[in-house]
């Protein structure tokens, strides 16, 4: 299967749901970065609000995770979010102006932090919830 987005073996946490949430955020954000490519702001916009909204709920769903396990590094992952969340919404703002170079920098260096947090982080989460044999936390609906 050829992929539609920047990804790599590397980056399979072996969690069905994180590793579907990361296929989506990794594409997301190189479509984002064709888009600009392409000349295309109004996508691009679009793409950067989808990316920001998703990735926003799928660091809850993590987050309610943690918690759930007792994950031992949850303070640091959180500040990972909260890092990851503020560049998105400067991205945001940065996809609107007119210097589309500007744009691209921050949605290619975007796509390498997200990749080394899924590589790094998300597998450590994923390890942790194995090795304690949690259940994986399924919300109330």
């Amino acid at each position: 299967m050829i992929e539609g987005h920047a990804w790599s073996d590397w980056l399979e946490v072996g969690d069905f749901d994180l590793d579907n949430d990361h296929h989506l955020q990794m594409r997301l954000v190189s479509a984002l970065i064709d888009a600009i490519e392409e000349g295309r702001p109004w996508l691009a916009h679009r793409l950067a609000d989808h990316l920001h909204d998703s990735s926003t709920v799928h660091f809850e769903s993590e987050e309610q995770r943690m918690r759930h396990s007792a994950y031992p590094e949850r303070a640091e992952h959180l500040k990972e979010h909260d890092a990851l969340v503020e560049r998105m919404a400067e991205l945001i703002e940065t996809v609107g102006k007119e210097n589309g170079a500007e744009a691209l920098a921050a949605a290619m260096d975007l796509r390498s932090t997200l990749a080394a947090h899924i590589g790094s982080s998300d597998r450590r989460l994923a390890a942790h919830e194995r090795s304690a044999m949690v259940e994986p936390y399924i919300p109330a609906s």
